[in-house]
């Protein structure tokens, strides 16, 4: 089988958005994504991100909901709960995120700013269950949970903890929103989207990478069937001015996922384009990992 080679390790050979700016005001206008005009409006201006996992119907009260989804972890370790409706028929796709203990809890809840954050104790992301269930009548009907949390169950991190060599390749850090696009990669099989990433800080800048995980429904259990990079942003501070600004260098690389009309056991060849050079991977269903594989 072809080794998985995350496109995190293709980064330096893709053709990037690349330039340099005189000062730090100037980089704003040379961002051309909106995922990183997000990053530099929270790591500069201190803007916090959006509720990108949603909030519980109304009615649902946060002890029922993780007494389902993460009957095993301590109520007093939760950081965040949140959901959003996925299609018709009252579905929602739910989330519940936990600490190590309730001491961690409360530390992150003061700065995790709507996401599910990193633990520092070892540089992952907090614990993250998935959920998807159904709510009507006041009434939680169960479909399908994770029974484990993200960070065990994730490709992106078993492909991670293979390239020990390479620093830029890491586990997830953070998980940040939910991504409820129509996935279908079956005719008969929906998956959801979830986002996460991590980041590397340097003297005078860092660099930042967005992941997106595609999960689907097997039975009563929720999969992780895909992983890969979709954004990478970098600023790096460059040469002091005589007006003692300082120059930065401005780096991006962006990846969208198409559906290709081509399939492989049954599921839809996936297809990751580089939207600057247009180069693109495409990934086959593989029946026995139960996942896609370039």
């Amino acid at each position: 089988m072809k080794k998985f080679v995350p496109l995190v390790l293709l980064a330096s050979l893709s053709p990037a958005f690349a330039t340099t700016v005189q000062n730090l005001d100037a980089v704003p206008g040379v961002i051309q994504h909106t995922e990183g005009k997000q990053i530099f409006a929270e790591q500069m201006a201190g803007a916090t991100p959006a509720k990108g996992f949603g909030e519980l119907p109304q009615g649902l009260s946060e002890n029922q909901w993780i007494g389902w989804v993460a009957p095993n972890e301590n109520p007093n370790n939760l950081i965040l709960t949140g959901a959003k409706a996925w299609g018709k028929e009252g579905k929602y796709i739910g989330i519940a995120c936990f600490a190590d203990n309730q001491a961690d809890a409360g530390q992150a809840k003061k700065y995790a700013d709507n996401t599910c954050p990193e633990n520092y104790n070892n540089g992952r992301a907090n614990k993250l269950y998935l959920g998807v269930f159904s709510w009507q009548n006041q009434q939680l009907q169960p479909i399908a949970r994770s029974e484990k949390p993200l960070n065990q169950i994730s490709a992106w991190n078993k492909a991670a903890e293979k390239e020990s060599d390479d620093e830029s390749v890491r586990p997830l850090a953070y998980y940040t929103k939910l991504d409820l696009a129509p996935y279908r990669i079956a005719p008969d099989t929906l998956a959801f989207g979830v986002r996460g990433g991590y980041s590397d800080a340097y003297s005078g800048g860092g660099a930042f990478y967005e992941v997106l995980e595609l999960y689907t429904i097997k039975d009563s259990k929720i999969i992780n069937v895909f992983s890969d990079l979709v954004y990478y942003y970098s600023d790096i501070a460059g040469d002091w001015n005589k007006d003692g600004t300082r120059q930065h260098d401005i780096s991006e690389s962006k990846y969208i996922l198409k559906l290709r009309s081509a399939k492989t056991q049954g599921f839809y060849d996936l297809e990751v384009v580089n939207l600057q050079d247009k180069s693109s991977q495409i990934f086959h269903w593989s029946e026995s990992l139960q996942q896609y594989v370039p």
